[in-house]
């Protein structure tokens, strides 16, 4: 799965909640190409991805899906796949899954989601259980559906707790909205929020659709950029 010269950001509090609306469509697909810079040349795509949104009685089933492009011949391509279902208005998870396909294994991960905790899995390891206390807490693997749902305007600063999967681990994340961008993308021409993404001493990047529903148009996560190919 991102300073400017104004307030201090402070951790979410239910008066000021870092999701302001959340604009998802039942059964939205959109499609990324996965590449190595942002150049837009066919042969730096590495992989394609999928993000999927679907409406359940429990919540909102967010799945992502990652296949790579032009593994050698007679290979199977590895792929990565996750699936968070989350709160339908809060967005705060339920429990959530992810499994990776590599050339020679398989990893599965897994989260459940309690008051005030949550018992993270990893194949056949112990499972580890965090506390988490009264803090709201968003599931890594939601992050791409969690953005969009931000109160947008330049400046605007906060900051939230993530659960990692991979390494069973809590962490915050500051986010910061820079201002406005026109982004290309095979996808077309958008009007994008840019918004900072800090975890740690690492900080990325999304451009994020001005007008709703707000998709994420391009991500760069510092190693891969995602850039919008269709949406349906």
């Amino acid at each position: 799965m991102a300073a400017l010269a104004c307030a201090r950001p402070a951790a979410p509090t239910p008066a000021a909640p870092l999701v302001a609306s959340v604009p998802f469509v039942d059964g939205e697909q959109y499609r990324y190409s996965l590449r190595g810079d942002t150049r837009g040349a066919t042969e730096t795509v590495a992989g394609r991805g999928t993000l999927t949104t679907r409406r359940t009685s429990e919540g909102w089933e967010l799945r992502q899906q990652y296949e790579e492009v032009g593994p050698p011949a007679g290979v199977k391509p590895t792929s990565d796949t996750s699936t968070v279902l989350v709160d339908a208005t809060s967005l705060q998870p339920l429990r959530s899954d992810r499994v990776i396909e590599r050339r020679e294994s398989t990893e599965r991960y897994g989260a459940a989601y309690a008051v005030g905790s949550v018992t993270l899995e990893h194949d056949s390891e112990k499972p580890r259980a965090l506390k988490l206390g009264d803090q709201a807490v968003f599931d890594n693997e939601g992050a791409l559906w969690l953005w969009r749902t931000l109160p947008f305007a330049e400046g605007y600063q906060q900051r939230y707790t993530s659960v990692g999967l991979t390494d069973r681990s809590r962490q915050t994340v500051s986010l910061t909205v820079t201002g406005r961008q026109r982004v290309e993308v095979p996808g077309g021409t958008f009007e994008a929020w840019r918004l900072q993404v800090r975890n740690g001493r690492a900080t990325r990047v999304a451009w994020i659709n001005v007008d709703a529903p707000h998709q994420i148009v391009q991500w760069d996560n510092g190693s891969v950029v995602f850039q919008l190919e269709s949406a349906r």
